[in-house]
């Protein structure tokens, strides 16, 4: 099939918008996406199993339940990790054959100290012919972020090696692993022995590929590319060209901020390469990361003074808002994701693994869950506008893509106030998920995608090239005002499904101020509860009945008045709506 490149799109596509599309909506005009039906939770199993009896007692494990085995570099016992946690013989082996589903080993390397470890060729490729496309294979974490680190490192440990080829004996000493500044991540030093620092753009990217496949190579070539959005967002078809099943947007306070424009790339990125992608929650920030249960259990079984050593505290009263996790975990089930996973689930889930006692982290995910079986298909992502992206683009930020978000991803006028009182955290937290001056209509694309993928969109805008930003900023606009089944007047962050089956439209709505960690053994949020905002949405076309499926916190609601709804958000809520439309 003829792929288009990005000089075509110049020429035939940048005044699309503007020239005035025709107004419809159903299956023409709504891009397929990952069918939320298909979405996976995959919850962790560590290597005692005990965490998973757990989670059966308390009944998280569901139909579509999948499986993040924990792969620690921590400890000496390779007995808690792949080759003997998932033998043949084993739970885990049997849980997944009996089941088949999506499942990923967390992790080959990258956000802590590199472990050598063979993995059993054979036992992978068995699990492979059992899985197919839903093994995941071993997550590669944060390539950009730290290779860049490791580098950053070996200078540390001997700043001549920010220029001269690297003697890694000379340096082995120094990385003993005390804290997070004295590991390397991405391999032994070893492996850096001879080579020499990345200077240019050019050099950088042979080195994340290098390490990507490399690092892949180890677990039979089967890897995912976890990247958290300081680094990741704009980069995804790449990894997918090295070889990646599966692309996945690290969320949480320390690792994202915007994270829907992530979110809308790794999702058209996904799509141009016909693979899954996933979100992967990381409980860090404000202030540490959640843990209810006893360090001596830590599915990571990482040293305590080591992490504190870093910076890296961790608790039950560190981390997000329950208020926060809500957020990302029902904005993740409606996004397309095909999986989601969690980072620190297995110590946040519950107070102990004995009585299977969820925590508050604990209730928010027992809650996504029952949303998932009482609500199993929430439609597709309504994303008629495709941003492209040039493929050959080198990672660094571009003055296109910085003008567009920093329009984007602003509070309206109104919601200024709201927006600068409040606690310092409540402020970070809200930083994760921001406010939009849109609703989430757009999917951004690289412009190697096939034509077939492109044609399924209405409106394609390039960004960048011989466009200029007002260019692009009034063709989104444009888009926006031709496609958007709502009109509103805040920016709060709004996501449009559309389920063809019955012509309904499932909106999530989010507020992202007012609320902090607090409450620990409560609801695990302290909310300001003057934060709330309320706001109307006019539907453009004729409603059949209207119905709340799912509202946090009890302030969070909606009225009706013929095409308008009045919907009020509570400090830093979840609103979810179904809308049908008449026939």
């Amino acid at each position: 099939m003829k792929r288009v490149t990005r000089r075509d799109f110049i020429k035939s596509t940048l005044g699309v918008a503007a020239a005035g599309v025709t107004f419809a909506y159903g299956a023409e005009s709504s891009p397929s996406g990952q069918s939320a039906s298909a979405f996976s939770f995959l919850h962790t199993y560590e290597a005692t199993g005990r965490y998973w009896r757990c989670l059966e007692k308390a009944g998280l494990i569901r139909s579509t339940t999948g499986v993040r085995l924990v792969q620690s570099p921590f400890g000496k016992d390779d007995n808690r990790r792949f080759n003997a946690v998932a033998r043949r013989d084993g739970e885990l082996y049997g849980i997944l054959k009996n089941k088949p589903s999506y499942f990923i080993v967390d992790r080959l390397c990258g956000g802590s100290p590199y472990y050598p470890y063979d993995f059993d060729q054979s036992l992978v490729a068995e699990y492979e012919l059992m899985l197919g496309v839903k093994l995941l294979g071993g997550q590669v974490h944060e390539v950009l972020s730290n290779v860049h680190n490791d580098w950053g490192r070996i200078a540390k440990a001997n700043p001549k090696f920010a220029t001269e080829p690297v003697d890694a004996e000379s340096i082995r000493a120094y990385f003993d692993w005390s804290e997070a500044n004295k590991w390397i991540e991405y391999g032994d030093i070893a492996e850096y022995h001879g080579r020499t620092y990345p200077k240019t753009e050019a050099q950088w990217w042979d080195d994340y590929r290098r390490a990507a496949i490399t690092q892949g190579k180890r677990f039979n070539g089967r890897f995912s590319y976890c990247e958290g959005t300081h680094y990741g967002e704009l980069v995804w078809h790449r990894f997918y060209e090295y070889g990646a099943a599966s692309c996945i947007v690290e969320v949480g306070p320390w690792a994202s901020s915007e994270s829907q424009f992530a979110i809308a790339s790794a999702r058209g990125s996904a799509k141009a390469a016909g693979k899954p992608w996933g979100i992967f929650y990381a409980p860090w920030g404000p202030g540490g990361c959640t843990s209810f249960i006893e360090m001596k259990d830590w599915s990571w079984q990482a040293p305590n003074d080591a992490m504190e050593a870093s910076g890296f505290p961790i608790g039950p009263d560190k981390g997000p808002s329950t208020a926060l996790q809500r957020r990302i975990f029902f904005h993740s089930y409606l996004s397309g994701a095909n999986t989601m996973h969690e980072e620190w689930g297995a110590e946040g889930n519950f107070t102990n693994w004995d009585d299977a006692t969820l925590s508050s982290y604990g209730l928010v995910t027992r809650d996504l869950l029952d949303f998932q079986d009482a609500h199993p298909d929430v439609g597709r992502p309504f994303t008629p506008i495709s941003l492209i992206l040039d493929a050959n683009w080198d990672g660094k930020q571009s003055a296109a893509w910085k003008d567009l978000k920093g329009r984007l991803y602003v509070p309206s006028e109104a919601e200024n106030p709201v927006a600068e009182r409040g606690a310092k955290n409540a402020k970070e937290e809200a930083r994760c998920y921001t406010p939009c001056a849109f609703p989430e209509l757009f999917d951004i694309v690289p412009s190697t995608a096939l034509a077939s993928t492109l044609a399924s969109y209405r409106v394609t805008i390039p960004v960048g090239g011989s466009a200029s930003l007002e260019q692009t900023w009034d063709a989104l606009v444009k888009a926006v005002d031709e496609f958007t089944p709502f009109v509103r007047t805040s920016h709060l962050p709004m996501q449009v499904n559309f389920r063809e089956s019955d012509k309904t439209w499932i909106v999530g709505i989010y507020n992202p101020w007012g609320a902090q960690r607090g409450d620990v053994y409560g609801v695990g949020s302290e909310l300001d509860e003057s934060s709330s905002i309320s706001d109307t949405l006019e539907a453009r076309f004729p409603i059949e009945s209207a119905r709340v499926l799912h509202g946090w916190p009890s302030s969070s609601g909606m009225s009706r008045e013929g095409q308008k709804l009045g919907v009020t958000v509570g400090p830093g809520g979840t609103l979810i709506l179904e809308v049908r439309q008449r026939a």
